[in-house]
């Protein structure tokens, strides 16, 4: 049984604390109290006074500012109920107020467990996991440092945490008092990173320091040493109270100590305690699930369009769902089969409907999708086109989503203009690289190979057979094995002779864990393959790679590589789409040869999947869309590691079905819970009629939501989704995987388990 205590201790200025495990340092604060104001001035140590009020211990500190402000901060230390962590109430007051713009204070903890900064694996939701380094270089891979300080709305679980393998133990800080109002950042403000107003987001943090221990801080208000939340110099910036005498200001954080046999572990074990602490429930639906189902299917029909012999030999067909919300109009010429087109997707949810209800229409445009994409989009090798450009009849590469412009241009100023100049300074010498490279991504080719399996599989319960579309996936599966290396790994991406692709580096990986991240997305196709003709050369090859991803990603929390494309610094980077395909390919090599080392890297999977879920609801300013429409991020996931928690995305509901799977063979009902966090959240933002958000049609969802702020400095561009946006907004992009997303996770719950009731599912994975 672990025991922990808190109890005084000199301070270089004042009276510090200690925290104690089983008598063991732990944790110290040294410098539990300071002070920063807009002018620079800063008012540090230990506390003024200790005093212990039964298991209490009530702290103050004051700090007496040379221009006349004076600030007192009250620290109330409790135990917790559990016995390992201690709350702290603190509570800041203006008891007099000098000529100083805006104040904010901060408290410090320094880690006692270890001295090396390196010895430390990090977390914090969403932004950072172990060391940020998947390229294996010793460095961060994205600040360039590991302060890593976040605003609270940046932030899904509200926790930072720093673990020590050694001893297993963990240190986190977490806030346990859900923020609950923010107003809008001004123009000026963004521009010089000095913000002062009544807002309750603060930051949490870890710094580690060149002379000393690694610390763990919070911010009231918020304070981020570097940050891309303005621009990609990563310049700080920092919240402030007004000072405004008699003014008080209230937050809890709660210390604690995490035992844990890993990093995983304690990662879990902090968000299952903030799940409790914050409250978290699932979001009220907008409409009923099958009502929104309706609304995201109906829109997803009106943008089919197929060409005829005479417009077309090719004869394409597709749902062009890539558009402003606000339009409705498609941008852009270009039907793209798997990622954010997800053709194949579509087809199959109007196939799968199509029977459903007998609607023969959505089932015959389904197949034309298809069947356009076995006929002209793969060679006979098996190697798949991605992106077919219906304006040039021809098929183009690696380009789309925000950066589809990079498609159409190759005229720096014009892709200024549309983009700003952030990205296209960060991408435009990667793109004239890309030009020349022919080619396509492993999860593109999967996803779309996989899709149209699963539609001939729907079609074979029917009495269709679509020999051709068989024959497609096992063309498919003949280019996996042939390019499966040694270790059943595979690349990022290859060219269409099978030869893998490795440069440019910030596109297709630098080093073996980032360029072979490909792994984690063919097992799906090879399980169906086999599943469907019996060749043991399918099976073998899936369970080679699963062993690949669970030596090589789950050990150390380094899942990259799910997203193909990015909008700042590197393309294969840490993001929450490479831990949701890393959990789905393991949990279905369990069900395909039942080995427990498989089902127990599909748990850790999962654990990690779910850190990167906002568990508390974000308050946005009063005037934004996002306020103005209702939304809440209770359930929302945060998309990679870059712009971090400022940026949540739709890509969770496609894989609720695998975190039940996950849930069933583990017997871990809080898995089901976090399903109906993620199948609730992720309903906001959807156009219903009463609440159509200013867009064009019901159905419609965008691709993303501002939490917070992320290469927000102003500035003006054509194209508004891609930077200068502000927390409140949207991303004014809608793709296609955004309904395909959501209409494959429910309709894989309906194939498990013939209904959306998750009370009776619980029920039936073994859940109380």
């Amino acid at each position: 049984m672990t025991s922990v205590e808190l109890v005084p201790s000199p301070a270089p200025r004042g009276v510090g604390l200690e925290m104690r495990v089983n008598g063991r340092e732990a944790a110290r604060l040294t410098i539990p109290a300071s002070v920063r104001t807009t002018d620079g001035q800063v008012a540090s140590g230990g506390y003024d006074s200790v005093e212990r009020d039964r298991d209490s211990l009530i702290c103050l500190f004051e700090a007496r500012l040379n221009e006349g402000t004076r600030v007192v901060l009250e620290d109330r230390w409790n135990p917790s109920p559990e016995g390992d962590s201690f709350f702290v109430d603190r509570t800041l007051t203006i008891e007099e107020a000098g000529s100083t713009g805006g104040v904010r204070a901060e408290l410090v903890v320094d880690a006692a467990l270890s001295d090396e900064n390196a010895d430390w694996q990090l977390f914090i939701s969403g932004a950072c996991y172990n060391r940020n380094d998947t390229n294996l270089d010793g460095l961060e891979d994205y600040l360039g440092t590991y302060v890593q300080e976040y605003r609270d709305d940046r932030n899904g679980h509200l926790a930072v945490l720093a673990y020590l393998a050694g001893p297993g133990l963990g240190i986190s800080l977490a806030r346990t008092s859900v923020p609950g109002h923010d107003t809008p950042v001004s123009k000026a403000e963004l521009l010089s990173g000095v913000v002062v107003q009544q807002s309750d987001i603060g930051s949490l943090g870890l710094i580690p320091d060149e002379t000393g221990p690694l610390r763990l801080r919070a911010g009231y208000p918020f304070g981020e040493e570097r940050t891309f939340c303005l621009d990609t110099s990563g310049r700080g910036w920092a919240g402030y109270l007004p000072v405004v005498a008699g003014h008080r200001a209230a937050v809890q954080y709660e210390l604690r100590v995490v035992p844990a046999a890993d990093l995983t572990e304690a990662i879990w074990s902090v968000g299952e305690r903030q799940r409790l602490r914050l409250r978290t429930a699932p979001s009220p639906l907008p409409l009923p699930l099958e009502e929104l189902e309706r609304h995201r299917f109906s829109l997803t029909q009106q943008y089919f369009r197929a060409w005829t012999a005479d417009e077309d030999p090719r004869r394409p067909a597709g749902y062009l769902t890539h558009f402003s919300p606000r339009e409705g109009e498609t941008l852009g010429s270009l039907i793209e089969f798997g990622f954010t087109g997800a053709q194949s997707l579509h087809a199959l949810a109007a196939i799968r409907r199509g029977y459903r209800e007998g609607v023969p229409l959505w089932i015959k445009r389904g197949r034309m999708v298809n069947d356009f994409f076995v006929r002209e989009c793969q060679s006979e090798n098996g190697f798949a086109e991605g992106l077919y450009d219906t304006r040039s009849r021809s098929f183009v590469q690696w380009f789309t989503g925000i950066l589809m412009p990079f498609q159409y241009s190759e005229d720096e100023e014009e892709l200024r203009a549309y983009l700003g100049s952030q990205v296209t300074e960060a991408l435009a010498p990667i793109a004239k690289e890309l030009r020349g490279v022919p080619g396509n991504y492993t999860r593109t080719m999967c996803e779309a190979v996989h899709s149209v399996l699963l539609a001939y599989e729907e079609e074979a319960r029917h009495g269709v057979h679509q020999a051709d579309w068989l024959k497609s996936g096992e063309r498919f599966g003949s280019f996996l094995l042939q390019n499966q290396e040694p270790d059943g790994s595979w690349y990022r991406g290859y060219m269409p002779s099978g030869e893998p692709l490795t440069h440019p580096v910030e596109w297709f990986g630098n080093g073996p864990v980032e360029q072979r991240s490909g792994t984690i997305f063919p097992i799906p196709v090879l399980a169906t393959l086999h599943r469907l003709t019996g060749m043991p050369e399918y099976k073998e090859a899936a369970l080679r790679a699963a062993d690949f991803i669970a030596t090589t990603y789950v050990p150390e929390v380094r899942y990259c590589g799910g997203l193909n494309d990015t909008a700042q610094l590197k393309s294969v980077k840490i993001d929450s789409t490479g831990v949701l395909f890393a959990m789905r390919s393991l949990i279905v090599a369990y069900r395909l040869g039942g080995e427990t080392r498989h089902l127990e890297a599909a748990v850790k999977a999962a654990k990690i999947a779910t850190s990167w879920l906002f568990l508390w609801d974000v308050p946005f300013p009063v005037s934004t869309l996002l306020a103005t429409g209702g939304f809440r991020t209770t359930g929302w996931a945060v998309c990679d590691a870059i712009p971090a928690g400022s940026y949540v995305e739709d890509v969770f509901l496609e894989f609720v079905g695998d975190l039940l799977d996950v849930a069933a063979a583990s017997r871990v009902p809080a898995f089901v819970d976090i399903v109906e966090l993620v199948i609730n959240g992720m309903q906001q933002g959807t156009s219903i009629p009463g609440n159509m958000l200013g867009y064009a049609a019901p159905g419609i969802q965008c691709e993303g939501f501002m939490t917070s702020y992320w290469l927000s400095a102003p500035e003006s561009t054509l194209f508004s989704g891609a930077v200068g946006k502000v927390k409140g907004d949207d991303n004014d992009t809608c793709n296609g995987f955004v309904n395909a997303a959501a209409l494959f996770g429910l309709d894989a719950i309906r194939e498990t388990y013939g209904t959306l009731n998750l009370p009776l599912i619980r029920e039936r994975v073994g859940a109380p």
